[in-house]
């Protein structure tokens, strides 16, 4: 038995070893000379181990939970459809991620979601697909000429699509008033820019009904999307119902518990953006916020 555990901590010290032998010269690589060869593959690099370490790792603002920890259920069979074989720039692909988003739709029936950029439209399928026959589907993205590919392409010959109603428009400018207090669940995933975070944020408050959810994708995202993390982080300090959902890149709310903020009335919301206002910052907020800011650099 002795020589038999030896032997195993033996085989785990090569392992370790010939791990740090073959992933050193790429980091030392990435860390110095690919600063000034190839940056933007450096900037890559650095997302990746950060990303790869915070969706492994539980999230020290808002904390981390289990989707159905958060929203309740005994949890079922989801469905997630499509061409995800097929790479996409700026694409979901994290199937914990994918798979959470179905079982949220599954367990709160949704019967009409908002749906604040639309891209391909992969994820407004899976919403579809994972919400009841009589859910209906209101997405958002700009106008077909102003972007390079084809906006809700994945769900515009599939049976999902006759419960779909695609919108266009700027989000900072579009007028969502005719859907105020309406919405089941509002997924926030459009510009990544602070300045549109919250301001898709402040209107997603206002579209949700009382008991509905509020949901923000690229939450912790770290080296691209700083400006959803930023924002979301801002609305901790009102709403420690706000969580993290351990594994994926989403934030997750309920709406009652914004009702505060976003109110019935029709005039636009002010949302604090500012931890030191409500008195509640943290060292562990601030040390977490400057890590990111240093991460962050515009391609």
């Amino acid at each position: 038995m002795g020589q038999s555990n030896l032997k195993g901590k033996l085989s785990a010290v090569n392992h370790l070893v010939r791990t740090y032998l073959t992933a050193m010269p790429h980091i030392i690589y990435r860390s110095t000379l690919s600063l000034l060869s190839d940056p933007k593959g450096t900037q890559l690099f650095i997302h990746q181990v950060l990303n790869a370490r915070d969706l492994e790792s539980d999230d020290p603002v808002l904390g981390s939970s289990d989707v159905l920890e958060l929203i309740g259920g005994n949890g079922t069979d989801v469905e997630i459809v499509g061409p995800y074989y097929s790479r996409r720039s700026s694409d979901t692909r994290i199937l914990m991620e994918l798979a959470s988003l179905a079982i949220t739709m599954q367990e709160l029936k949704p019967k009409l979601i908002f749906e604040i950029g639309t891209f391909v439209g992969r994820t407004t399928r899976l919403l579809a697909r994972n919400s009841p026959s009589t859910c209906r589907i209101l997405t958002l993205d700009l106008s077909p000429e102003q972007v390079p590919h084809k906006i809700g392409e994945a769900f515009l010959s599939t049976e999902e699509a006759k419960r779909i109603t695609q919108l266009h428009g700027d989000s900072l400018s579009f007028d969502f008033s005719p859907w105020y207090g309406q919405c089941d669940f509002v997924w926030v995933d459009a510009c990544h820019d602070y300045e549109y975070a919250v301001a898709d944020t402040r209107n997603a408050m206002k579209l949700c009904r009382p008991g509905g959810w509020i949901g923000w994708h690229d939450y912790r995202h770290t080296a691209w999307w700083s400006g959803v993390t930023r924002c979301v982080r801002e609305l901790r300090p009102e709403h420690p119902g706000l969580r993290h959902i351990r594994g994926t890149t989403i934030a997750l709310l309920k709406a009652h518990l914004a009702n505060n903020v976003a109110g019935s009335s029709s005039e636009p919301v002010e949302v604090d953006t500012g931890y030191i206002a409500h008195g509640r910052w943290s060292q562990e907020m601030q040390n977490e916020d400057e890590r990111i800011g240093k991460a962050h650099r515009d391609i």
